[in-house]
């Protein structure tokens, strides 16, 4: 079975994160998820995101939004370098400046791959990528005199520009389109906790193994057990979130085997399933 990418968040020290990226590949090149609510603005190229078992088709003014909960992965469509604007946004960080009328988290808040496209118009994309940049200076100038509060300032400004777009845009504008594995995506998600190989699943799908093995492939660039993984270590941290010990979430999270469910978990998150459970209540106490 194929390894999960290890993927460092250094949520203390790391509130929030700003980059603009050019270069032909994601900088996580299988499914993967994020501590962080992530916003993803595309800026030149066209990529398909995965998000779960739904597909986006993307173009350059397009935002894509994954909640902390959502494994993605995205597809570069042409032998050409895409831009994008990338920003990670730790919950912990953010919620406090949020009100009873204004909860600056909203566009995350919401049904796993479910209204992850947002719209923008140009002068929303162009105010974005403004204010992107400021955050950006704000970063490599913390040291001057009042740029904690312009960060912050700026940060939740973006939240509420992308709030809004998200709002307008609602929620059928941009409904994922059907695709070729999303059966076997869905057999995965249905049945998660139990026992899977390569021949239960083509046999409950009445398929040939081969076929879906290069199937999913083909079309996603990552294996069928990797994607299996990621859900059972995405799976694993709802667990721990919500009070279960380390055991239990192993045992509920479909891995049979405690070793490889710590090295898995730490592959994947960057954090032992117990790092994680004690990093999660001491930001939530």
């Amino acid at each position: 079975m194929k390894k999960s990418r290890s993927y460092n968040y250094n949520e203390i020290t790391e509130p929030y994160i700003c980059d603009f990226t050019t270069s032909k590949v994601a900088g996580n090149v299988d499914f993967h998820m994020h501590n962080s609510h992530e916003i993803y603005l595309l800026l030149d190229g066209q990529i398909q995101y995965y998000v779960e078992n739904s597909r986006y088709d993307m173009k350059p003014g397009n935002l894509i939004l994954f909640s902390n909960r959502e494994i993605h992965k995205a597809i570069n469509l042409k032998n050409q370098a895409f831009t994008r604007l990338v920003i990670h946004v730790e919950p912990y960080f953010i919620q406090p400046y949020s009100t009873t009328a204004t909860n600056l988290l909203d566009c995350f808040n919401r049904d796993p791959a479910k209204n992850n496209l947002v719209q923008l118009s140009s002068q929303e994309c162009d105010q974005l990528i403004a204010m992107a940049h400021i955050l950006q200076d704000t970063k490599k100038n913390h040291c001057l005199y009042g740029n904690d509060l312009t960060a912050v300032t700026t940060l939740i400004q973006i939240l509420i520009l992308i709030n809004r777009a998200w709002q307008k845009t609602g929620f059928s504008k941009f409904t994922p389109k059907p695709h070729r594995t999303q059966t076997i995506m869905n057999y995965i998600d249905v049945h998660l906790t139990e026992s899977m190989t390569l021949s239960s699943i083509a046999d409950a799908l009445s398929l040939d193994k081969y076929y879906i093995s290069h199937l999913f492939k083909s079309e996603t660039q990552s294996t069928i057990f990797q994607y299996i993984v990621v859900k059972r270590v995405a799976f694993a941290k709802e667990l721990l979130t919500e009070g279960h010990t380390v055991a239990e979430a192993c045992h509920l999270s479909g891995f049979n085997d405690y070793s490889n469910f710590i090295r898995t978990f730490r592959q994947t998150t960057g954090y032992t399933p117990g790092q994680f459970k004690r990093l999660n209540h001491s930001l939530l106490s």
